[in-house]
């Protein structure tokens, strides 16, 4: 009987281990449930909205094929959208019953035409994304998108979109049985084995040398009737074990199943849901394989408890700021790299780029020339993105210096368009042991105010034009005692002070004069709200230097810079030059007893010329 129940053994183990094989290979259901374009599309762009990749719950995985180069990138609902916003394109949508993507062509939008001049019809590259991808032909990659965030594919933005797309999310395929009936199997396998090698120990053991009968010892002879009743016993006492062994067997297969219930009760399924960086994970552009698979999960700001179409957020994330930095120090490093200032029209804009662009001219006859200080490349110290969803948008920034010894620079970033790169039009050097106010975490933002708000001790237009009026007066200027001018180390240099030195020395040869006025600046100021009700005030002026001679057959002859920027020798006529000051205030709240004070400021010549 012990190899009868040995053999049972085998036959239940085998039955558990091969259904708990199954489970795993060819009864595993699908992995992922998909959604594929049924069609190619005859637009250049696709919009896979936040309702198309949220379909289904869990992770998306797109995948593109087409003739050429394949692209796409993810990014805000608004953004992505704004970004389109004057072409037209395909908008897919999963039709739950054919399982295809659905194609609905929205119309090019007439007045987004100003949009889509201002920048590159290429969706790559834009400082939009928070990331994006880019393969030859075709491309597979997985992403995890929450609510909120659409995902836009292109080709080149000129030919048609890829024609294969497709979007797969996972489901849960999870076996919860198949580990408890694999151990079970393996627990009833070890009781067949203990069974068959207890079977054949006994059998051995039976086998064993007897001792014969003692001599003389009369033989019992049995009768047939005798012989009959025994079988007959024999036999009874074999039904009632097999009767025992039938009933025993679900016992043992309940207890041995029982062993790896513990494990399916605790199986839980689990479903993939999106994470709310940055981080962001830097935002670049990186070439793909369709084998490659990576999951990249943005960073999503917080909203309102507003409408999501009437949510103000942050304009750019610290991680889509940390890319744009790293774009505009690419684009100054080549520019400083040829003293060539043909480039930096792509990142550089307004005060900014004409003083680089003037410095790379009067260092080409004057190669001593300082350039201004370059966009560092250290870590972000503040990150302050205006708040609002539209446009044109401004990101202030404090990049440190990797040499310590080297001020801090703040960068104040302007996006004019969806389409438009955002360009540096303030780069500021802080003045030395600056305190910066409190402001808002990236996440949040801060607003932008108005030239002339009341919500501070004087508007952002009174401090330019007091501060001006200080640099041209010094203390007999009626604004002097409005601004707080204790260590500011640019009244020291250009001051009045200054002016009136460099006028009395000019004017005692008795043969030309030199004036001081101000002249428009070329960019409006930029104030964003802090912590405290105050402001941070980015801001531009600029001064005229004229000289020119007072008597007949005089002349006036420029020197250093100004005669490197003019090109000029000894002139009849005088010279013009202008001056640019990049200035950074802070401005206290309303009701506070502080003053304005400088932070920081960037001063150059940025033009020089000679009397008409």
């Amino acid at each position: 009987m012990r190899f009868v129940f040995a053999i049972i053994a085998f036959v239940v183990a085998t039955a558990l281990i091969g259904v708990g094989v199954a489970q795993r290979t060819f009864l595993l259901p699908p992995g992922s449930v998909s959604a594929e374009t049924s069609r190619p599309t005859d637009e250049a762009y696709v919009l896979l909205d936040s309702d198309t990749l949220r379909a289904n719950p869990g992770s998306q995985t797109v995948s593109l094929s087409g003739d050429s180069t394949v692209f796409v990138a993810y990014g805000r609902d608004a953004d992505v959208k704004a970004w389109l916003n004057g072409s037209s394109y395909s908008q897919l949508a999963v039709d739950s019953e054919s399982n295809k993507l659905t194609e609905a062509v929205v119309p090019a939008d007439p007045a987004g035409a100003k949009n889509v001049a201002s920048g590159s019809a290429d969706p790559a590259g834009s400082d939009l994304w928070l990331e994006q991808y880019t393969g030859e032909k075709s491309l597979t990659r997985t992403i995890n998108v929450p609510k909120g965030y659409s995902a836009i594919v292109a080709s080149n933005g000129t030919d048609p979109a890829p024609a294969d797309i497709t979007v797969a999310w996972p489901i849960d395929n999870s076996t919860p049985w198949a580990v408890p009936l694999l151990l079970s199997g393996a627990f009833v396998l070890l009781i067949g084995l203990a069974l068959l090698l207890w079977g054949l120990w006994h059998m051995r053991r039976q086998q064993g040398p007897r001792r014969k009968p003692p001599a003389g010892t009369p033989r019992r002879r049995f009768s047939p009737a005798r012989t009959n009743a025994i079988e007959s016993g024999m036999s009874k006492r074999r039904k009632a074990i097999t009767r025992s062994m039938t009933a025993a067997l679900p016992v043992v297969l309940v207890v041995a199943l029982g062993a790896g219930a513990p494990m399916a009760a605790t199986a839980d399924t689990v479903t993939p849901t999106p994470r709310p960086t940055s981080t962001v994970g830097p935002d670049s552009d990186s070439t793909t394989k369709p084998s490659d698979m990576q999951t990249e999960t943005p960073t999503p700001t917080p909203t309102s408890t507003a409408p999501a179409s009437e949510a103000v957020v942050p304009a750019v994330t610290e991680k889509q700021v940390q890319a744009i930095i790293e774009r505009v120090i690419a684009v100054e490093g080549a520019a400083n790299a040829s003293f060539d200032a043909t480039g930096l029209d792509a990142r550089f804009t307004g005060p900014a780029l004409e003083l680089r662009k003037a410095s790379y001219a009067i260092h080409a006859a004057l190669p001593e020339y300082v350039l201004p200080a370059a966009i560092p490349s250290g870590a972000a110290s503040v990150v302050l993105p205006q708040a609002t969803t539209v446009w044109p948008k401004t990101v202030f920034t404090i990049i440190e210096n990797e040499d310590k010894t080297v001020a801090p620079l703040a960068v104040t970033l302007v996006q004019e368009s969806a389409r438009a790169n955002y360009k540096v039009e303030y780069a500021i050097s802080l003045e030395p042991d600056t305190t910066l106010p409190p402001v808002s975490a990236a996440s949040v933002g801060a607003s932008r105010l108005a030239p002339d708000s009341k919500l501070l001790s004087m508007t952002p237009d009174a401090v330019e034009a007091a501060y001006a009026d200080i640099l041209a007066q010094g203390s007999a200027s009626p604004s002097f005692g409005l601004i707080d001018t204790d260590g500011d180390t640019l009244i020291t240099s250009v001051g009045s002070d200054y002016k009136a030195a460099k006028k009395a020395k000019i004017e005692e040869t008795g043969t030309a004069t030199i004036e001081y006025s101000k002249v428009p600046a070329i960019s409006d100021g930029i104030a964003l709200a802090t912590n405290d009700s105050g402001a941070i005030l980015s801001f531009n002026l600029r001064e005229s230097e004229v000289v020119k001679p007072t008597q007949t057959g005089a002349t006036v002859t420029p020197e250093g810079a100004v005669k490197a920027l003019s090109g000029l020798g000894p002139t009849g006529k005088g010279i013009e030059s202008t001056y640019d000051y990049q200035l950074l205030f802070y401005i206290p709240s309303a009701g506070e007893t502080g003053k304005p004070k400088l932070l920081g400021f960037t001063q150059g010549l940025v033009q020089s010329k000679e009397l008409p």
